[in-house]
């Protein structure tokens, strides 16, 4: 238990790494990475997506002052020629008319200013915006105390004349704007511009915290856009006008394609590369085509997204503990565009602004340097136990074998385990008929047959002496677990060698014991090997050997039986071993169980003999011969039967086997 809590602790060195060393990274201006790059990146991929057909831009710009007879300077514009526009648009049927056009000071005519109030106060739903501007408070010796924000409204003027009026606010950052204040604080939580549109033709904008992150619908042009003098000519024409501004929320601004002559704009993640920004008028359509359908970017606050961050992060590294370098690395580069299209996913269909770059890039990138370190690491120490096993006589795969049991621990360590022996048949008989070359080419094929199905099973195969080959489970933490491995390991091979013979493959016998071994270096200074030792091993091969007596193929102690495990184990007895004193119960492990009849008249001969019953348990015996004719421990007991004769049974009902 300790054993394997302490491999399932270092198994989570790695995910824990991960996870800190990207909390390191969320301790920096990671997260400007979002803002920049990462909003970029989505944008791309979602691509400009439609604005609602209610909201339009009526465009200040340098064409229309020219075909107007205008100033340059949008905002010197006659205010008649406004009144002119307003009249126009609500008898067009407008829902709505903001004006993104600052109207702090009277202007020459006067006669003007009041024409153009008259017309706000007629059409009864244009709505200005505000300005504010930040002052700083100074101590008489100039030296900074604070700041307050002033509004720049409209004059009273006209104030007095529309239905309403608010700022609007874009906070800047080093990556550009991409949100706008719902309402601000500093100017008694006054409504923005936006919103009071909004609500004006009936929308109801979700609560929000202030600020709100503004869902862009594309480049400069995107929001439906008309020309002043476009405007007017539309207007101007009844049925014309109607379909272009009837029930529509119009803004009216400065919108300028030429960069040379833009004034009010700000950079997006759609600004195009030769530098033309989006104008204020855009920004401020935008927000409010975002409130008229729902559709305003949530993004979670930062606390909230470094949890799952961190956990990816840990969940990045798993692959790097299993796979080699290569498919790790593949891994980790699928599931990082996983993250990308998942957070892409999000923001094109449920406006949710995730970490891309942190989730898809940054998060990858750290678990596969550390990912990388972990395989350097374990490929250094590798290399070290391969010196070692070198030094040892080892080959590559025997000190991986030996590494994963020792440890660390080179002069040897005392663990319980499952020892497999096995012996192949008629070995003898087999090498005196063939050349020392061609029994070597023989011994290679089976022991290629041989190994690796032991190694399936989670075996390691640690000596061969001629033809006969001990395997060890490792069954500290697991004894059940280990034994049904080596009972399973044992079965294939019975069917690869015994029942199914192919190229390869040669009759065997095997013996199966469970208990305490030492695994260690034995030998002079000069000549050390890795061995084995201790009675369960020698008991196993002799195990191996009843199989000659017993007639059987597969034998294995009551101790690896208690474990449970694949196939049928059939209790024969229990039997002093050649070379020992101290009897062992013996089970054939079988593939199948024998016929019910059979096996019930072999267990009553058992229980017969080993009661004295001589004559009973011979009867018994010769009924399953009857029914399985070729079965060896019937035929075992039957011959004991014989030579017993009236003396009935062995002391105890315990046989004695002698070498053969």
């Amino acid at each position: 238990m300790i054993r394997h809590l302490a491999r399932s602790l270092r198994a989570a060195v790695l995910p824990l790494a991960s996870a800190a060393a990207m909390g390191v990274v969320l301790l920096t201006s990671a997260w400007d990475w979002e803002e920049g790059a990462g909003l970029r990146l989505l944008y791309a991929l979602r691509g400009i997506r439609p604005p609602p057909d209610r909201v339009m831009i009526i465009a200040l710009d340098a064409t229309s002052a020219g075909a107007l007879g205008q100033s340059e300077r949008p905002e010197r514009w006659a205010r008649s020629l406004h009144a002119v526009l307003v009249g126009l648009l609500a008898e067009r049927g407008a829902a709505v008319v903001g004006f993104d056009v600052l109207f702090e000071r009277s202007r020459e005519p006067a006669e003007d200013d009041q024409a153009l109030a008259a017309a706000f106060r007629r059409a009864g739903n244009v709505m200005l915006v505000e300005q504010l501007t930040r002052e700083t408070i100074s101590a008489p010796d100039g030296t900074a105390l604070g700041s307050v924000d002033r509004r720049v409204r409209a004059l009273p003027l006209f104030l007095d004349a529309v239905a309403g009026s608010g700022p609007f606010v874009l906070p800047k950052t080093p990556e550009g704007v991409f949100e706008f204040w719902d309402s601000l604080p500093s100017a008694g939580d006054q409504p923005s511009l936006p919103v009071l549109m909004a609500e004006r033709i009936g929308a109801a904008p979700s609560p929000a915290a202030r600020r709100r992150v503004l869902n862009l619908y594309g480049p400069l042009g995107s929001v439906r856009t008309v020309s002043y003098a476009r405007a007017l000519a539309l207007a101007a024409d009844p049925q014309e006008g109607a379909v272009a501004f009837a029930g529509k929320a119009v803004l009216v601004g400065f919108a300028e394609s030429n960069q040379s002559r833009q004034a009010d704009a700000y950079r997006t993640p759609f600004t195009r590369e030769d530098g033309v920004d989006l104008p204020g008028v855009e920004l401020l359509a935008t927000a409010l085509g975002n409130l008229l359908d729902g559709s305003g970017l949530t993004r979670p606050e930062d606390a909230a997204t470094v949890p799952p961050l961190l956990a990816w992060a840990a969940l990045l590294s798993l692959p790097w503990l299993g796979l080699g370098t290569r498919r790790a690395a593949l891994v980790t580069a699928i599931l990082g565009g996983v993250a990308v299209a998942g957070s892409a996913w999000a923001f094109a269909v449920l406006d949710l602004w995730l970490p891309v770059i942190l989730a898809g890039l940054v998060a990858p990138a750290v678990a596969a340097l550390l990912g990388i370190a972990w395989h350097i690491r374990a490929a250094r120490r590798r290399e070290r136990q391969l010196r070692r096993a070198v030094d040892l006589g080892l080959t590559h795969k025997g000190s991986e074998a030996l590494a994963s049991l020792l440890r660390g621990r080179e002069a040897g360590r005392r663990f319980h385990g499952v020892c497999l022996c096995s012996d192949i048949e008629g070995y003898t008989a087999l090498a005196e008929n063939l050349s020392p070359e061609a029994t070597r080419d023989i011994l290679n094929r089976y022991f290629a047959a041989f190994i690796p199905v032991v190694q399936a099973h989670g075996g390691h195969v640690m000596d061969i002496v001629g033809d006969a080959v001990l395997s060890l489970w490792l069954a500290d933490d697991a004894p059940d677990e280990a034994c049904a491995r080596a009972r399973a390991a044992v079965l294939e091979l019975h069917t690869l060698m015994n029942r199914a013979p192919a190229e390869g493959t040669l009759p065997t016998r095997f013996g199966l014991h469970v208990g305490p071994v030492f695994l260690g270096e034995l030998g002079a200074t000069h000549h050390r090997e890795i061995r084995a030792v201790g009675n369960i091993v020698n008991t196993a091969s002799r195990i191996q050997s009843a199989n000659k007596h017993l007639g059987t193929r597969i034998l294995a102690s009551a101790e690896v039986t208690a474990h449970g495990g694949p196939g049928s184990a059939r209790p024969l007895g229990r039997f002093v071993l050649a070379g020992q004193s101290a009897p062992v119960g013996l089970h054939e492990l079988r593939c199948e169980a024998l016929p019910a009849d059979a096996d019930r008249a072999f267990a009553d001969g058992l229980a017969a003999w080993s009661g004295g019953a001589a004559d009973w348990a011979r009867e018994r015996f010769a009924a399953t011969l009857t029914l399985v004719p070729g079965d060896g421990p019937a035929r075992f007991y039957a011959a004991r039967c014989r030579e017993r004769g009236a003396l009935g049974a062995d002391p105890d009902g315990i046989v004695v086997l002698g070498s053969k």
